[in-house]
Order: C-alpha cells, then structure tokens, then sequence
C-alpha cells in the first residue's frame, strides 16, 4: 500500500460516520439541556457550552468524549466555584445514569460514562484574555480559535495524526502519558498544514523545536528565553506566555520524531492498527534465563484519580529505583503500571537479584581527626572481614552483607521508611508483595500485556 492508501484505510477506522456525530452531538444537548435545568438554582452560572474534539469536530472513533463547561462569573470565590461545579455535576449525571466520579486537574472537575462515551463536567471562569484565573478559562478560546482557522478538510488529518499518536504511544498530555494533546495535535495541523506534511517535518525535528503559529514574537530567540530547556515549545496563540507543549517529554518527542521515520520510510496501516506483541510461556523463560527482574505489586485500598495516583506511582517508581542503586544494585531500568482501579506494579530490571558477599567501605583520609575513630569502630566489628588498610590515603574496611537478597532488602528498606514512596500509597505498598519472578506476575491477566511489553522494551512502531 502507498501512503494515500494507508491514510485512506485508518480514515474508515477513525473517522466517525455521520450517524455517529449526530448521536453524540444529540447526547451532548441532552446533558446541557439537564445541566440548564439545575443551574437556575445558581446565579453565579453565566452560559453552559460544548468544548474540546466534540465542538471542534477533531474526535475520533472509539474515543468518544463530551466536554461541557460551566461558565462562572469571575467574582465567584475559587472554593465556591468548586463547591457548585461538584453539586451540578453530579446532580446532571445522576439523573442520566451516567455513574459521576470527582476527578482533579488544576481543579475538581466531575467525570462519568453515558453509553461508553466519557462526560466531563468543567468549571471556567467566564473572562476575557489575558484576565485568567484557572487553567480551564482558555478552553471556550482555543475552541473558538480552531474552529475560525481549521479548514473542513484538515480535520481528517487532526483524527489521523490522533490516531497514529495514540498507537505509537505518545498521545495525552496526561501524567501517564507525557504526550501531546488535543489541542497541541490541531495546532500541529494548522501549522503544518496536513497529515503528510506534519509528518514529513516531524521527522526531521531536532530539540529544541519552536513554532509560534500567531506571531506573538518577533525571534525564536525570545521564545526560546522565555520558555528555557524544554523540547517543543509551541506558543498558545490565546495565550502568548503559555507553551502548549508544555507536559510532552523528551522521551515522547524522540519517540513521535521516529515514529514518523518509520513510518514515510515504510508506510503501513500498522502504524494505525498494531498488533499486541503477546508471548508464550516457553519464549519467555528462555529470554528471562539470564535477565534480573525485580517487582513491587500491591493493591490500592481507595480509589484515586488517574493523575493523582499516576503521578504518585511515578515519584514511587523513581524512589524504588534509586534505593536499589543505593544498596548496589545497577538499574538498568524501571517502569510502572496500574490499572487505575485497584491494581499497581513498579517493575525494575537489575543486574542481579543477590548483591556481592561484601562491599568495600570507604572511610576518612588517614590524617583526617576522625580516622582513629573509624578504626576503633572498625577493627572489632562483626561485619569486619579484612582492613582497615590505606589505599591512597584513604581508610577501608572489607564489610560482610548480612542481607544479600533483593527482595530482603527491599522489604527492609521499605519498612524502615528508607524509599521515599509517594505518602499516599505508602501503607499500600507496605502490604504489597515483592516479586522476582515474572512467571508468578504472567498469572494475573490483567498483567499479562504489560509485562510482555516490559519484558520486549521495544517500540510499539518498530
């Protein structure tokens, strides 16, 4: 298949049919119609209207979402606005059997399901630019400011760069992901034109990458000083002091920049349509035969909000690994998963799963006061086994482990409140099991996929 074949096979998986759009723009009129009901018992209430891909006619099939957002008067008290967007929001969806959830951003926000399709219930400030207040105050802007510069056309190419994003994993500016979002994915098209053209200059992107679509700016080198050491800066044509692409890693960008590589220099619906890598048992303990896993598997015990909990994971990953570097062991590298109900494992590959019989401890320079010191500590002590010796300068001891197991000395350190795990899953993990066998975590299905990508640590594209 050429490339305009390709893009015209993953349009027909994407692309909704008319049928689909009316549906779910109707199912959006429903909620705003029992939203106005309800916010005539709030004055501060403004207007009440539809944002993000729905309004903007970028969503994609299979991941149908509505956007309502509550317009409330500026001289609204933060804490108020919150108090009111949870009572509405949850009165709206209860009555349309849509299971509503408190869900947090830079503030709360109600979240629930109508028929597989994801409702969120928002709170804006109605202003005008620049006068901001909360995050959510652009949104009804950069709506407005699609909708007045996309041509019809290249919206196919928003629902295409979404749907190549997303199977090559770098799709959501949300804490799991790190990646680019909606909004940040149509500004990519405004500015580039197309589906093709966006790719074709992707793959030649070399960080840091600057696109200023309204021309606050007179220099890139303005907007580079302004926004120092990130990747991609892509400047918010509402809001010039704002980098849209603020939450993309670098990561994330090097993997879209080669994505696209691939994907000009061999186009392929599997770009839109991969296919899990899942792998027999047999394949497995053959590749694992000479390779070191360590894993931390434990259950939440409250529910929590995806990026609450997503960036709590996260701080614990990075906690785990450098405790492990810290008792020594080398990392080689670490990631983490949840299901977001009640499911969380950080997995690290190590180099081995026992540490060395003993360490070299180092202690003063031997003219340093303290060195005699060192050496009365030293020359009983029941971890001794060889020294203290000089070695240029410097005092050392020979010291015996007397753990030297992994999965011993995680415990301990995790007990002792030596890892820095996130307080908020502290206790859980504290009752989690510590695991170094990838055979026993293949035994729980909903680990199965994510372990087989652990285990590959390929990307999804190649």
């Amino acid at each position: 298949m050429n490339m305009d074949e390709v893009l015209n096979e993953a349009l027909k998986l994407y692309k909704p049919t008319e049928e689909e759009e009316k549906n779910l723009s109707n199912l959006a009129e429903k909620i705003i119609h029992q939203a106005e009901r309800y916010s005539s018992s709030y004055p501060s209430i403004r207007k009440i209207t539809i944002e993000g891909s729905l309004a903007k006619k970028t969503w994609i099939k299979g991941k149908e979402e509505v956007d309502i957002f509550i317009h409330f008067n500026p001289e609204v008290s933060r804490e108020e606005m919150e108090k009111q967007i949870t009572e509405l929001g949850f009165k709206t969806l209860d009555d349309l059997d849509g299971k509503p959830r408190l869900m947090y951003a830079e503030h709360p926000y109600v979240e629930g399901r109508i028929n597989k399709v994801v409702v969120n219930i928002v709170a804006c400030y109605n202003v005008s630019p620049p006068n901001w207040l909360s995050a959510t105050d652009r949104t009804p802007y950069h709506t407005r400011y699609i909708l007045d510069n996309m041509r019809e056309e290249a919206r196919d190419s928003v629902r295409l760069m979404k749907a190549f994003m997303t199977c090559c994993g770098v799709y959501g500016a949300e804490i799991k992901v790190r990646g680019f979002s909606g909004y940040l994915t149509e500004l990519l098209i405004l500015y580039y034109e197309d589906f093709n053209k966006a790719v074709e200059e992707i793959s030649r992107w070399r960080p840091p990458i600057i696109i200023d679509i309204a021309k606050h700016y007179s220099s890139l080198d303005e907007v580079s000083k302004l926004f120092p050491n990130q990747p991609l800066i892509v400047v918010d044509p509402v809001d010039r002091y704002r980098n849209v692409a603020s939450a993309v890693s670098e990561e994330k960008l090097c993997r879209l920049v080669l994505a696209s590589r691939f994907f000009l220099k061999s186009p392929s619906i599997r770009f839109f349509k991969p296919k899990p890598r899942v792998f027999k048992r047999a394949y497995i303990k053959r590749i694992m035969k000479n390779r070191r896993i360590v894993g931390l598997s434990f259950r939440l015990s409250k529910w929590k909000p995806p990026d609450v909990l997503w960036g709590e994971l996260r701080k614990s990953e990075e906690a785990v690994k450098n405790t492990l570097k810290r008792l020594g062991f080398q990392v080689y590298r670490t990631d983490s998963w949840t299901d977001e109900e009640k499911i969380c494992l950080i997995l690290c590959e190590i180099n081995d799963d026992k540490l060395p019989y003993a360490r070299l401890h180092q202690g003063p320079p031997a003219h340093h006061p303290n060195s005699l010191e060192f050496i009365e500590k030293w020359k009983n002590h029941p971890e001794r086994l060889a020294g203290p010796w000089i070695e240029d300068s410097r005092l050392y001891v020979l010291r015996a482990e007397q753990i030297t197991d992994v999965k011993k000395l995680l415990r301990r350190e995790i007990q002792e409140g030596r890892v820095s795990i996130a307080k908020g899953l502290l206790e859980d993990v504290k009752k989690g099991k510590i695991v170094t066998s990838i055979e026993d975590l293949m035994k729980d299905g909903k680990l199965k996929a994510y372990v087989n990508e652990f285990i590959e640590a390929r990307l999804p594209f190649i």
